[in-house]
């Protein structure tokens, strides 16, 4: 966490943030991977 957030933020609001990053990664990544999949399977189609 940056320091700036553990000193002026309370404990309540950093979890927030630190969910907020997490889930906005987690569907990055399954984006990417759901994306990744369809073009496999496109080019397995031609």
């Amino acid at each position: 966490m940056v320091p700036w957030a553990r000193a002026h933020l309370n404990p309540t609001a950093q979890a927030l943030i630190v969910s907020t990053v997490a889930g906005a990664t987690y569907f990055i990544v399954a984006d990417k991977t759901i994306l990744k999949t369809a073009r496999k399977n496109s080019f397995n189609d031609a």
